[in-house]
C-alpha cells in the first residue's frame, strides 16, 4: 500500500521508492491528494512526501505514523525528503495555476526555487531525478520551460496531472 509521509513526521526509508510532492500550496488547489490517490491507483509499494499539512479524508488511510516533530521546522522536513527522493525515488513537481490569490506571498516562491536548485544539480549530475508537469498557468512557465530546456533539455513539461504522475512512476522503475 502507498506510504504517505506529511510534515513533520520522520519515518525511515526502506524498501520502497519515495516521490517527493513539489509545488505550490498557498493559493493552489488541492492537487497533492489527487496526485496520491492517482500515483496510489498505479503503484501500490511507494512512499509519498507530501508537504501539505494535516490529516484530510480522502487520504487519510495512507498516512504514515512515525516520529512527530523530530524536525525543528517543515522546511528541514522538506530538505530531508528531496534529498531522499532525488536519489531513491524521484521529485515531481506539478505547477498549477493560482486557485485563491494571496498578497502576502509570492506564488510558488519555494516551488520556484526548488525548481531551479533541480535543475542545476540536474546539469551536474543527470542521475539526480525530477519531473515537471503544468496545467499551463503557473505564472512565468514560458520562462520555466526556457530554463529547463538549457539545464535538462530532456526533460518536458507534462500537460496533465495524470501524465506527471506517470513519468515519476516510469522514472523509478
Amino acid at each position: 500500500m502507498t506510504s504517505l509521509i506529511i510534515p513533520n513526521t520522520y519515518v525511515q526509508i526502506m524498501d520502497a521508492p519515495l516521490i517527493f510532492l513539489a509545488g505550490p500550496i498557498r493559493g493552489a488547489p488541492n492537487w497533492q491528494d489527487e496526485a496520491v490517490t492517482i500515483l496510489n491507483s498505479q503503484r501500490r509499494e511507494l512512499y509519498i512526501a507530501s508537504p501539505r499539512r494535516g490529516i484530510r479524508g480522502s487520504i487519510a488511510n495512507y498516512i504514515m505514523q512515525g516520529e512527530e516533530d523530530y524536525f525543528p521546522r517543515q522546511r528541514t522536513w522538506e530538505k530531508h525528503y528531496l534529498n531522499i527522493a532525488a536519489r531513491r525515488g524521484t521529485i515531481m513537481f506539478w505547477l498549477p495555476g493560482e486557485e485563491e490569490h494571496r498578497c502576502e506571498k509570492v506564488y510558488g516562491a519555494m516551488t520556484r526555487l526548488e525548481l531551479g536548485q533541480c535543475m542545476t544539480e540536474y546539469r551536474h549530475d543527470n542521475s539526480f531525478k525530477f519531473c515537471v508537469g503544468s496545467d499551463g498557468k503557473f505564472p512565468e512557465l514560458d520562462t520555466i520551460a526556457y530554463d529547463l530546456s538549457l539545464d535538462a533539455p530532456d526533460k518536458v513539461i507534462f500537460g496533465t496531472l495524470e501524465e506527471t504522475c506517470a513519468e515519476a512512476l516510469r522514472m523509478i522503475n
